[in-house]
């Protein structure tokens, strides 16, 4: 899989199943542009694009997952302290910990907490 990196479309990297993901969606097609949606719930992402989404993002790896659940260490048994490899084959094999929704545009990419900041990620 393959990401533009081009101003005529937004790739949306999120869950369908997560409230936040579908609002943002929702937000993203009142623009007038293309939306390229990838649905971790049936798509799987490489470790290298995880990688490389973390160093556009211009963050730890680490900083991608959700590692605030109760029990989230105990469960998969790693730590802040593990190495970036660790991270990687976690988001692999569970996407759903992915800590918010990616969205890109052109150069542009951010996570979004928030469903109303696509409003303003595309001007």
């Amino acid at each position: 899989m393959v990401f533009a990196n081009t101003d005529k479309e937004i790739t949306l990297i999120y869950n369908s199943t997560e409230h936040v993901g579908q609002q943002i969606l929702a937000y993203a097609q009142l623009e007038k542009i293309t939306i390229r949606t990838v649905d971790l719930v049936h798509e799987k992402i490489t470790p290298t694009q995880w990688a490389e989404f973390a160093s556009r993002l211009d963050i730890p790896v680490v900083d991608l997952i959700n590692t605030t659940s109760p029990g989230f260490e105990k469960k998969f048994g790693i730590t802040e302290h593990s190495s970036e490899n660790d991270w990687l084959t976690l988001l692999v094999k569970n996407p759903d910990k992915l800590k918010a929704p990616i969205v890109m545009k052109g150069d542009k990419i951010k996570m979004m907490n928030n469903p109303q900041e696509m409003l303003y990620f595309t001007k």
